[in-house]
């Protein structure tokens, strides 16, 4: 494996957690970071000669707490945070002074050295206090950890009374009102007419709103005309594009597995998984019914959800590990580390809570003991990956299985060609095995799925350690949802009771953690900060009674996801300006109250998306095979292929704009600002050919430069030009905009590409 999340973890010792205002210092991903990667292998590798238990500390220096390493052994600290290059850890693990090398047995793999330098870059993040080791005991204080506000059912919430009767145009703007009144605060005015409909057309379609849609919306001056926007955005296909992404992000979708020096598996079927979360959304299907066509869609009948086979990519799609040879158990290894990603993801993805944080010893934070963690990667380990057969007539089966027949001869006769060493005997088995692949993928379309293989429970892997199974872990739900006997699953794998049981209206988490994950989607930051992660260590609801009453909402209106964008778009809080005031910045510098509107940059795809349509190139088929180079394509980023590892210019491209890492389920995009964006926008050739095919298309029957500059704004961001931006158009074109010099682009065509790469055109305001 590329990276060996090993389960021989705290195989001595357990390490007490961190104080939690210590914790609390550590940025979540980073203490994720340390916990599932750094403390494992810092116990197996390190802790023999480096902590208090082992038999004598080696050079004075002790690697089992922060302190201690931060104190230092007999030849001053051995780690620099944020400075692999200057630390002394990083030099010996490394083996480059010989003086130096640790672990003496021998050099790290190099997948544990890449963790250790990257634990080091990003600071040395370490939660661990300064308290001194001890045994491993249970730490669950039930009572305390069910008391935590996500674990307690939402309440029906009635709606607070206001002093600004006259502001709120819906229950959501009277929780916001109330809290902004409580602390003096007004909302800013609202935004004009030409910044909604951009905002609310980029909100759910991804696209800019095209010059006759802002003049159809500003034309319509009868009563309703917001709302008549509202359902024909969230009537358009272009909707469940949007907001499949979003939910791709969660899941980890990718086009392919990991790829190491001794293993690659494309995922050539993955983009159906993708089009059934496009099409789930766009019909609306019921969000109780979502997450269960996800998690055991093969086991339910086919309904609105469509093919079940298909649905439970969510799972098939994940990461598979391998067995690399470099470890004695490195198969069992692997193994560990695919079910790890399949507990990881459901639970972050549909719970917001990290249980793969208790894998080796009791959640430190939360009230998740190790048995539940094992509970749930039981029903994963009995969960088989297969590839499906999709819209086949059983007619066909005669001809499917005869094509199989020709490929299982094929790859006979190519292992004898590979015995024989026969060079042009293999190429040539190759490429009829291509042809028969392709023709096999045309008649008998399949998808990557999964299905039950049995109904064992599995051994907790005591502190990790696979080589001392543990009691025995009953398939069921999480003990701090379900109560202290949760009833053991039974049925086959356990993955139909377990999406029953996470789809329960009983659960206090799952509406909640839907509906902020919509909120956080429009505003820019969830009424939970943490989308993934509702535990001790997240961040707590700004507005919780708002964040209850969504929730409510949702599960009362058929667990509709069209009705929860409905109550928070038709709201005044969506519509405020962004705007800001002193006075405002100086009371709420975070806007956490939402006294404004968050002005955000658009994600890669949003961007590239409104580049092709505002240039007319955008091809808006919907649903197909993934696409491979996103700079000859003109279909939506969210068609192009999704690679694990950075392999192609499309996925530079990709992870150039922060688009997350799909080797991990991702609760939210980071927006960064680097100077490499900036060159992209200038010396792009993509960005280039549609600032060239912008300005054919805005001077199209006129030679007038304020024609031109009208056309060109108007399609690009949604207005007129201001009499300043016209006289600073003008004066830039000149006499001849079109003229061309040693073939670069024309002024006219500089001018539109400026457009494109402007603060105006890449945020949402």
């Amino acid at each position: 494996m590329s990276v060996v999340r090993t389960l021989f973890v705290l195989a001595g010792t357990v390490v007490t957690g961190a104080t939690s205002v210590e914790a609390e210092a550590i940025p979540p991903k980073d203490r994720d970071f340390f916990e599932s990667k750094i403390r494992p292998l810092l116990v197996k590798r390190c802790f023999a000669c480096h902590s208090a238990k082992g038999k004598s500390i080696e050079g004075g220096l002790r690697l089992d707490s922060r302190p201690s390493w931060q104190k230092g052994g007999d030849s001053g600290p051995a780690i620099v945070p944020g400075q692999p290059a200057k630390s002394r850890l990083m030099r010996a693990v490394e083996y480059v002074d010989e003086d130096l090398a640790m672990p003496p047995d021998g050099v790290l793999p190099k997948s544990e050295i890449s963790l250790i330098r990257e634990w080091i870059s990003r600071g040395a993040p370490d939660p661990r206090s300064a308290v001194a080791p001890t045994e491993a005991t249970s730490t669950i204080d039930w009572k305390r950890g069910r008391a935590h506000w996500a674990f307690q059912p939402p309440q029906r919430q009635p709606r607070p009374d206001v002093l600004d009767t006259g502001w709120p145009q819906n229950a959501v703007d009277s929780f916001v009102l109330s809290r902004l009144e409580r602390h003096q605060l007004r909302p800013v005015p609202p935004a004009s007419s030409e910044t909604l409909v951009r905002r609310i057309t980029l909100d759910l379609t991804g696209l800019p709103p095209s010059p006759n849609d802002v003049n159809t919306f500003l034309s319509d001056t009868r009563p309703g005309s917001w709302n008549r926007l509202i359902e024909r955005l969230l009537a358009s296909p272009a909707y469940g594009e949007k907001w499949g992404r979003h939910w791709l992000d969660v899941v980890r979708y990718a086009d392919d597995q990991l790829r190491t020096e001794y293993y690659y598996r494309p995922l050539p079927h993955a983009w159906r998984y993708r089009d059934w979360v496009v099409r789930a959304l766009n019909e609306d299907l019921p969000y109780d019914q979502f997450v269960i066509h996800q998690l055991a869609g093969d086991l339910v009948p086919t309904g609105s959800g469509g093919n079940g086979g298909i649905a439970v990519g969510l799972l098939a799609l994940g990461m598979m590990y391998q067995d690399d040879g470099g470890t004695p158990d490195g198969v069992a290894i692997a193994k560990a580390e695919t079910l790890d990603d399949r507990v990881d993801t459901v639970t972050r993805g549909f719970l917001a809570l990290t249980v793969a944080c208790a894998r080796c010893h009791d959640h430190k934070f939360d009230p998740i003991p190790t048995s539940d963690y094992y509970s749930l990667a039981g029903i994963f380990n009995n969960t088989g990956y297969i590839d499906e057969l999709v819209l086949v007539k059983p007619e066909a089966a005669a001809e499917y299985n005869a094509i199989q027949g020709r490929i299982t001869s094929l790859n006979n006769q190519l292992k004898a060609a590979k015995k024989d060493d026969n060079k042009e005997r293999i190429a040539s088995i190759n490429r009829s095995l291509a042809i028969t692949h392709q023709e096999a993928s045309l008649k008998f379309p399949r998808a990557h799925s999964v299905r039950d293989t049995g109904s064992a429970n599995m051994r907790i892997a005591l502190r990790g350690n696979l080589r001392k199974p543990g009691p025995i872990a009953p398939r069921r739900f999480l003990q701090a949802l379900a109560g202290d006997s949760p009833p053991p699953f039974t049925s086959g794998s356990g993955r139909l009771e377990l999406a029953r049981s996470i789809a329960d209206r009983r659960n206090p988490l799952t509406a909640r953690v839907i509906v902020n994950r919509l909120w956080q989607h429009h505003f820019g930051r969830g009424l939970v900060g943490t989308a993934s992660n509702f535990g001790f260590l997240g961040d707590r609801p700004t507005h919780p009674r708002l964040l209850d009453w969504l929730a409510i909402r949702l599960m009362d209106s058929g667990w509709s996801i069209k009705q929860v964008h409905r109550e928070i778009l038709q709201s005044a809080t969506y519509r405020l300006a962004s705007t800001s005031t002193p006075a405002h910045i100086a009371a709420d510098p975070d806007n956490r109250l939402l006294w404004r509107m968050a002005r955000t940059r658009l994600d890669i795809e949003s961007w590239r998306d409104a580049m092709l349509a505002v240039s007319g190139s955008l091809d808006d088929t919907i649903g197909g095979p993934a696409v491979d180079n996103l700079f000859a394509a003109s279909r939506r980023t969210i068609y192009a292929a999704v690679h694990r590892d950075i392999q192609t210019e499309s996925d530079k491209l990709l992870r150039l704009f922060d688009f997350p890492n799909p080797r991990t389920g991702s609760g939210g995009r980071i927006a960064t600002t680097i100077p490499q964006q900036q060159l992209f926008a200038l010396n792009s050739p993509f960005v280039i050919a549609r600032a060239r095919e912008l300005a054919i298309r805005a001077a199209i029957g006129t030679a007038s430069s304020t024609d031109r500059i009208s056309r060109a704004m108007r399609l690009a961001v949604g207005r007129s030009p201001t009499p300043q931006e016209m006289a600073l158009g003008c004066d830039f074109l000149g006499a001849t905009p079109d003229r061309r010099l040693n073939g670069h682009l024309s002024s006219w065509e500089q001018y539109c590409q400026a457009l494109l790469g402007s603060n105006e055109f890449l945020f949402r305001p």
